[in-house]
This record gives structure tokens, C-alpha cells and sequence, in this order.
């Protein structure tokens, strides 16, 4: 932006602006300033003192009215303004629309709040930095928007080619949380800025069991707000969050709601197997592996692990709590160092708990817990499956005391275990 031109004072106090401007000048002698004293605070006068302010009639371009004599000219204007005749009528004018303006401002103040603009709900809103966003998007709700701040393509060149996948901010500093399978084998890895500039990003570290991966950005992203996925169940409202192209270079930030088709049961196959799952369908339209699923208030509850783009099967998702437990283990130590329950079984009827079957003889719950016995919490989490028994347990460390709730034949009852090292 250009600056605005400033009136420069002169040597004298007088700003240059001022030099040439009309003025009338004053038919009265100057008064004397606030720094000098005048008659009354005893300045001393008589016939040889000078009068404070008097300039001669003969040094001046004007007259007093008692120094002119009748029929003389009337006093003189330095630069006399030309008259204005609609100066009067403008000014009715602008009066009037003050009025205007001040009537309206107190109608919409006092009008129905259904009247006035709504805050908070629904909007297209313009992708800006630091995100990867560019470009109008579709309507993403205003709750989604913070988790969508919180997003970034990544892309990974392999022996295969290049692939693409979608961060999401788990701490300050630019770390991100993603699937690690696609990683392998990467000899580089960028993200992709706004207007699609390329800029270096990092693995920190990887983990195959729970197939998450966490990355270092060169943008302190926002951290994502995450929730306890276990308050997702069948038929919970969900918002899948994805980037989709925007024209060139450019990709704008799309939400496809739907609705939770499953939540905890096992991952069949891949490098997660056996993990806990969250299930949604409809699937993305253009699924990218990381894209993250939010609840209704627009939290993160998991993200994307795999999908078969074009099918009615559903999109599979590692949940938050899984994905935050791995993550802070793969920042503090570079490496998720799992603690061992020693339990085995299977899932309880109704998604109702995780049933122990059998105990090992040597393990932390040898003793401590018994063959029907339902494990419905740990450490006040739920648990429905033994799949979500296996992931709260997986990003505890070794020698960490759990309290384990618990159901059986004779009532519920919290049991309290430490947790060994796993072989």
C-alpha cells in the first residue's frame, strides 16, 4: 500500500500545508502565548514598555477598525475564498444522512435475532496459509473448520511412484500423525504448501503394528481437537474430512457427512491387523489415507486407514485413541514400547466388553483375573472388544499400573494390575 502524504512542519512550527491556505486574518492583536506572563501577572507596563502583540499599522497588511477612518476600505483578506452558494444545501444534505444512517443502526440493533446475520453456522470460507489449503470450499460446518486448520497433504516419492497422504497436527511444532505403510520405502517426502509449493518434511518414526507414522512439517500447525472415539458407535453421525482439486495446482477442503457403520472390531488384514477400527459409510469420494473422521462437533475420532474407493464398503479408520497413544510414545522414545496384560479371549455379546478365555500363567494377571470374566474399562476408558482391550493396553509402558473394571459372576469390581514387558 501506498503511504498517505504528511504535511511536513517548517522550521517555525507551521506545516507546510498550511503555507498558502486560506485564512482570515484575526482584526484583533495576538494574544500573548501561555508561556509569557501577561498584565495581570505582573508584567511590567508604562509609556516605555512595548505592548505584547502590537505589530505598527505601517509593518502590517491590515487595519484595525478604530485604525481606519470612515469611508476607507474594509479590512483586508489575505487570499480571499470564492463564495461557495451550495455549501448550505451540501451540508443540509450530509446532516440528513447521518440521521439516515443512525435510524437504520438502531432498527437492526432492535430487529429479531432470525433477521440478523447468523454467526457460527455453516459457511464457504477461503483457504489461507500456513494449511495446504487454496481455493473456495464447499459447505464445511463451522465445526470442522479448526480440524480442517489442522490438515496437510504430504507426498512421498517410492520405488512405485509418488503417493499422496494427509497429516494431522498431534502436538505443537509442526508434528503430524498419518499411516506409515505408504512411507515405506520413501526416498522423499514434502508437503505440499499453499498454491502447491513443495517443502521438506520428515518421519520421525514409524509404527508397523498400528500402522501410524509420525512426521515433522515446516508449519506449526494448530493441533487438532481430539475425542474419545469410544462415544462413536453405530448410526453416531460422522464428517469425513478430505482435500479435493480446486483448479491448477490449487485444492480446496471438502466434508462428506455419514454415519458410523461400526466401531471396534478388528482390522481383517493389513499392517494394522487386529487393531481396533472405526467403520463409516458413505466412503470419501476421493479418500486420501489420513483423511480424519470427526464427530458431530467436529472433533477427530480417527483417521483414514484404508478404503475401496467407487464400492458401498465402508472407509476403515484408526481411532483417536490409538492414534495420540502412538503418536506421544513415537515422540517421546521414537518407538511404542508395549505393556503386556497377559489375557487372551474374545469379545463379549453386544460389543458389551472384552471376555477373558484364558490367563497367562506367568503374566502381570496371573491371579489377579479369572476364564469369564468381562473386562469393560481400563483406567475409566471403555472397552467393547477385545480388539479396544488390545489397543488401550498397547500405548501403556511396562510397570504402569492399570485399574481394570470388571465383570463376573459375583458383580463388578475394579481390579488393579501392573503391566509387564512384552516378549
Amino acid at each position: 500500500m501506498g503511504a498517505h502524504g504528511t504535511a511536513e512542519p517548517s522550521g517555525d512550527g507551521i506545516s507546510r500545508a498550511d503555507v498558502g491556505n486560506v485564512a482570515q486574518v484575526s482584526d484583533t492583536p495576538e494574544e500573548p502565548r501561555e508561556d509569557e506572563p501577561g498584565p495581570e501577572e505582573g508584567a511590567e507596563t508604562g509609556p516605555d514598555t512595548p505592548l505584547r502583540g502590537w505589530i505598527d499599522p505601517d509593518d502590517r497588511l491590515w487595519r484595525h477598525p478604530s485604525e481606519i477612518a470612515q469611508g476607507a476600505e474594509a479590512p483586508l483578506f489575505l487570499n480571499a475564498p470564492p463564495p461557495h452558494p451550495y455549501r448550505g444545501a451540501v451540508m443540509v444534505l450530509v446532516g440528513v444522512g447521518a440521521v439516515m444512517a443512525a435510524v437504520a443502526w438502531v432498527v437492526v440493533l432492535v430487529s429479531p435475532a432470525s433477521q440478523r446475520p447468523l454467526r457460527g453456522t455453516t459457511t464457504d470460507i477461503v483457504a489461507s496459509a500456513p494449511t495446504t489449503l487454496a481455493g473456495a470450499q464447499n459447505a464445511v460446518p463451522a465445526a470442522a473448520q479448526a480440524a480442517g486448520r489442522s490438515m496437510v497433504k504430504l507426498e512421498g516419492t517410492t520405488g512405485q511412484g509418488t503417493v499422496a497422504l494427509i497429516g494431522v497436527a498431534v502436538a505443537e511444532g509442526g508434528l503430524v500423525a498419518t499411516t506409515a505403510d505408504l512411507l515405506v520405502g520413501s526416498r522423499n517426502l514434502v508437503m505440499v504448501g499453499p498454491g502447491g509449493k513443495l517443502e521438506p518434511a520428515t518421519v520421525v518414526a514409524t509404527d508397523k503394528a498400528s500402522d501410524i507414522a509420525l512426521v515433522t512439517v515446516p508449519v506449526d500447525l494448530p493441533v487438532a481437537p481430539f475425542a474419545d472415539d469410544t462415544t462413536m458407535s453405530g448410526g453416531s453421525p460422522d464428517l469425513t474430512l478430505s482435500f479435493v482439486p480446486a483448479g491448477g495446482t490449487s485444492i480446496a477442503l471438502h466434508c462428506t457427512p455419514g454415519a458410523v457403520s461400526g466401531a471396534g472390531t478388528p482390522i481383517a488384514d493389513g499392517p494394522a491387523g487386529g487393531m481396533p477400527s472405526i467403520s463409516s459409510a458413505p466412503s470419501v469420494p476421493e479418500p486420501t489415507t489420513g483423511d480424519p473422521l470427526l464427530n458431530d462437533s467436529g472433533s477427530v475420532v480417527g483417521i483414514l486407514y484404508q478404503t475401496a474407493p467407487g464400492t458401498a464398503t465402508p472407509a476403515t479408520f484408526l481411532p483417536s485413541q490409538l492414534v495420540v497413544g502412538v503418536a506421544n510414545d513415537l515422540r517421546s522414545k521414537n518407538r511404542v514400547v508395549q505393556g503386556w496384560l497377559g489375557v487372551s479371549g474374545s469379545d463379549a455379546p453386544g460389543g458389551s466388553g472384552a471376555m477373558v478365555e484364558q490367563v497367562a500363567s506367568n503374566g502381570p494377571a496371573a491371579g489377579r483375573l479369572q476364564q469369564g470374566q468381562v473386562i469393560i474399562a481400563v483406567n475409566a476408558l471403555p472397552v467393547r472388544t477385545m480388539a479396544e482391550l488390545r489397543a488401550r493396553v498397547y500405548v501403556l509402558p511396562p510397570g504402569t499400573a492399570v485399574a481394570l473394571s470388571v465383570q463376573g459372576g459375583s458383580g463388578n469390581k475394579v481390579v488393579g494390575i501392573t503391566l509387564g514387558a512384552s516378549s
